[in-house]
């Protein structure tokens, strides 16, 4: 019996250790941000830090970051291998959801947002949870590709009352 008590005990302390590395995991993009170092050192911004959540097997987001840095931002990398928890934790409806998350200043930032946005976010600074642009339309920043129409696509206010308002809307880039 005895056995079987310290079975359950082990059992339990480990589980919960592992939430508490979760959890700290998904909300330590609020205060210290233990990420990696930036996409490419040679294109640290000299503007705010913009931390990138992202998988290690998508190459958009890592051509998102890039466009980011070279426009100003200092892009810090955090690779993660699943970012559902960290989405839902920062109140992104499913419907709005892309393959990154980043975060500027307080304000999340879900998918392709192109730079103009980020920065229009950032001279108004608006109430609202942060900005949006579901899936991966042809054409956004980091989703460009050559000879292809890029496709229509709306930049989607995160309402702090989670109602998704337009922010911006943008044509996609077609390479050439």
């Amino acid at each position: 019996m005895y056995r079987c008590e310290t079975s359950v005990i082990r059992f339990f302390l480990t589980a919960c250790l592992g939430i508490l590395v979760v959890a700290s995991n998904a909300w330590s993009h609020g205060g210290s941000h233990g990420g990696s170092a930036t996409l490419d050192p040679h294109l640290k911004g000299s503007g705010p830090d913009l931390h990138l959540y992202r998988e290690s097997s998508c190459l958009c987001c890592t051509k998102w970051g890039k466009a980011m840095a070279a426009s100003g931002f200092n892009v810090i990398d955090h690779v993660k291998d699943n970012l559902d928890t960290l989405k839902q934790t920062e109140g992104v409806p499913p419907e709005l959801a892309s393959c990154h998350t980043a975060f500027v200043e307080g304000y999340v930032l879900e998918g392709h947002v192109p730079v103009q946005s980020v920065q229009r976010l950032l001279r108004e600074m608006p109430e609202i949870t942060g900005l949006a642009v579901p899936g991966m339309p042809l054409g956004s920043p980091g989703m460009e590709a050559p000879n292809v129409a890029g496709d229509r696509y709306d930049v989607i206010a995160l309402q702090t009352n989670g109602t998704p308002t337009i922010y911006d809307s943008y044509q996609g880039l077609t390479l050439r």
